[in-house]
């Protein structure tokens, strides 16, 4: 474990933006706590052990200069998974200008920073706007970082694997600590769709890109990205088929240096 960098602020102090408003406007609903917030800070020794460790908290600047606040995980060395909206900003010029990565990120602690302006993400979401296609990826130069932290294990499952099942979700909320710290739920899924999983796991702007993750017996899955609000349920873009393959196609294009597509 390397030792704790002291973090940068670089959004002003009275302002912590959540990415989704970059895509989609200022709205009330793009994230909702449904009923009782019951999302809980992850203790300090949690932040050390995986998953955890894996879930970064990201600081995104976009074309026209404005700092917003994400969350990312790591599925390889040099390759985080987010949504769609956090690395290409529909009213914001587009693809981010730069992202700032920091896993684990515990106020002032994290395990290092890194800076990417290399981005994926696919013609669904880059030119549609569809949330059946918010996802996309950030590209490290370096997978030493992540290499250190270890990544999530992606997997595709079927209906019946994924009926009533405990998810989890894990990001940092606008709303709590200026989006300094990991914030925590978890709830049975309520529905899904070939590409999207509904739920009323309690969120926040600025958990946009959080893993929806499932515990099974061969262990923490990665099943889906966490990309939006309503007034009665949540929702993410569930990992499919087209999904998963294109998870891998951007992890290899990543040694390749290949960037923005």
């Amino acid at each position: 474990m390397m030792l704790p960098e002291e973090a940068t602020e670089l959004a002003p102090p009275e302002v912590v933006r959540d990415v989704a408003t970059a895509s989609f406007g200022e709205t009330n609903v793009l994230e909702a706590i449904i009923g009782n917030d019951d999302r809980v800070r992850v203790a300090d020794s949690l932040m050390r052990a995986n998953p955890w460790r894996q879930i970064c908290a990201l600081r995104i600047r976009s074309k026209t200069g404005k700092i917003y606040v994400g969350t990312g995980w790591f599925i390889a060395p040099n390759v985080l998974a987010t949504a769609g909206h956090c690395v290409f900003l529909q009213n914001e010029g587009g693809w981010a200008q730069s992202i700032d990565v920091f896993p684990a990120k515990a106020g002032s602690n994290y395990f290092g920073k890194a800076t990417s302006n290399r981005f994926r993400a696919v013609v669904g979401w880059v030119r549609n706007q569809s949330r059946d296609f918010d996802y996309g990826v950030i590209l490290l130069d370096d997978g030493e970082m992540g290499a250190r932290v270890g990544n999530f294990a992606v997997r595709v499952l079927d209906d019946a694997a994924l009926k009533a099942v405990d998810a989890k979700i894990s990001g940092y909320p606008a709303d709590r600590d200026r989006a300094e710290y990991q914030y925590f739920h978890e709830r049975p899924l309520q529905s899904t769709t070939n590409t999207r999983l509904n739920y009323d796991i309690d969120t926040f702007g600025g958990q946009s890109g959080s893993p929806i993750w499932v515990d099974t017996e061969d262990g923490v899955l990665a099943v889906g990205v966490h990309t939006t609000g309503g007034i009665s349920s949540n929702s993410g873009t569930r990992i499919n088929m087209d999904v998963l393959s294109n998870l891998i196609g951007w992890i290899r294009s990543s040694r390749n240096g290949e960037g923005r597509s």
